[in-house]
C-alpha cells in the first residue's frame, strides 16, 4: 500500500521532467552574486512562468548571508584543523529563480572545487520537481531514486545541469509560490542540508504542500 501511495504521487506530481538550461559557474573565494550579476538568463520551458512574486536582490543577499552564517556555526564532518580539531563547514550556496536562472552564489573560501556544479545541481534538483501544489527537496528525489524505486534512474534525466539525489537541495517559497531554490554543498550530505535549511528561513515551503505531509510521512521532505 504504502509503494502504490509513493508511486501514485510521483507518476502524478513529480514525473513530468522540465528541462531548464543553466550553465557552468567556475569556483572563487568568497564571491557572492545576486540579483543583475548574474550571468544566467531564464531557460526556455516551452510555457510561460510567472515571476511574480519574486524574490528580491535584497531577500537573495538574505538567503546568502544565513547560509553563510549556518555554515560557519556547522561543525565538519570532514575539515580539521593542523592540531585535528573540528573546523566549520565550507560551503557553496547556490540561489536560482522560478525559471531556473541562477541569481545568488555565495562561495566560502576554501570550500570544495568540486561542489560548485553540485550546489547549483541540488538547487536545480529541489526546483525542477516542486510547484506551488507540492514541494520536494534533493532528498526527496533520492529516496525515491533508491534502486526499485518509483524514480529508480532519473539521474539519467535532465543532464544538463544535473539532477542531485542527496540531500542539500531545498525550495524557497514566497506568499505560498514557488520563487525559486537553494542548493549547498561542501560537507556532508547532512551538513549540507541543515546549511540549506537554515538558508531558506523564512522562504521555506508551506507544511501542507511538503511531500511528507501529502504522503503522511511515507517519502521525506528533509531529515
Amino acid at each position: 500500500m504504502r509503494f502504490h501511495l509513493i508511486k501514485a504521487f510521483c507518476y502524478a506530481v513529480v514525473m513530468p521532467s522540465l528541462v531548464f538550461g543553466l550553465t557552468g559557474c567556475a569556483a572563487t573565494s568568497q564571491q557572492t552574486t545576486t540579483g543583475k550579476q548574474a550571468r544566467h538568463g531564464p531557460v526556455k520551458l516551452g510555457y510561460s512562468v510567472s515571476d511574480t512574486p519574486s524574490l528580491t536582490q535584497m531577500e537573495v543577499k538574505r538567503i546568502l548571508q544565513q547560509g553563510v552564517q549556518a555554515a560557519r556555526n556547522e561543525t565538519s564532518l570532514l575539515r580539521v584543523n593542523e592540531d585535528g580539531k573540528k573546523e566549520h563547514a565550507r560551503m557553496h550556496i547556490f540561489v536560482v529563480n522560478r525559471k531556473g536562472a541562477v541569481i545568488g552564489r555565495r562561495s566560502m573560501p576554501g570550500a570544495w572545487v568540486g561542489s560548485v556544479s553540485i550546489a547549483k545541481g541540488k538547487a536545480f534538483t529541489a526546483l525542477a520537481f516542486s510547484s506551488n501544489e507540492n514541494a520536494l527537496t534533493s532528498r526527496t528525489i533520492g529516496q525515491l531514486s533508491q534502486p526499485g524505486g518509483p524514480l529508480w534512474q532519473i539521474g539519467n534525466s535532465n543532464r544538463k545541469p544535473g539532477l542531485i539525489e542527496f540531500p542539500g537541495g531545498v525550495p524557497l517559497y514566497k506568499d505560498r509560490q514557488l520563487v525559486g531554490a537553494v542548493g549547498v554543498s561542501g560537507d556532508g550530505v547532512e551538513q549540507d542540508e541543515n546549511v540549506a535549511q537554515a538558508a531558506a528561513d523564512g522562504f521555506a515551503a508551506p507544511k501542507a504542500i511538503r511531500v511528507n505531509s501529502v504522503t503522511g510521512g511515507s517519502v521525506p521532505y528533509t531529515k
